[in-house]
């Protein structure tokens, strides 16, 4: 990538954010409710990790303050503590909202939709990366 395209790359994500809608934010502070965890030392680990059909698949996690590190980036979305790796954030997941569907049994957890016109496979579990949507 030429130092313009990258510039220019840098500035488009490097503003990249992840938010919750109020379903998701409620569904994890009621994980930490049932888990015995408090909400204000819990944090939503957001992830990717090579996979699926479109290159990367997303990854949840819970986290103490014990495991952030320097290099996350923190966001709080209705009041849940949410952290992302810089890199991850920028390079590739760009901004990313999280809902909770629960329509039925078969489909229900958390689903990811990308805030920037990303490709993202049909069943929505797997991504490409930010970085090679030039």
């Amino acid at each position: 990538m030429s130092d313009t395209n990258q510039s220019q790359w840098f500035s488009k994500y490097s503003q990249a954010k992840v938010v919750l809608t109020e379903k998701a934010a409620e569904i994890f502070k009621q994980s930490c409710l049932e888990e015995g965890k408090g909400l204000e030392d819990s944090f939503l680990r957001i992830d990717a990790n090579p996979g699926g059909c479109s290159g990367y698949r997303y990854e949840l996690d819970f986290n103490t303050l014990d495991e952030i590190k320097a290099e996350d980036e923190r966001f709080l979305s209705h009041g849940v503590n949410i952290v992302v790796d810089k890199t991850c954030l920028t390079e590739i997941l760009g901004s990313v909202e999280i809902d909770y569907a629960d329509a039925n049994m078969v489909e229900q957890g958390f689903v990811f939709k990308q805030l920037i016109n990303g490709h993202q496979c049909g069943c929505g579990e797997s991504f490409t990366a930010v970085k090679d949507l030039q």
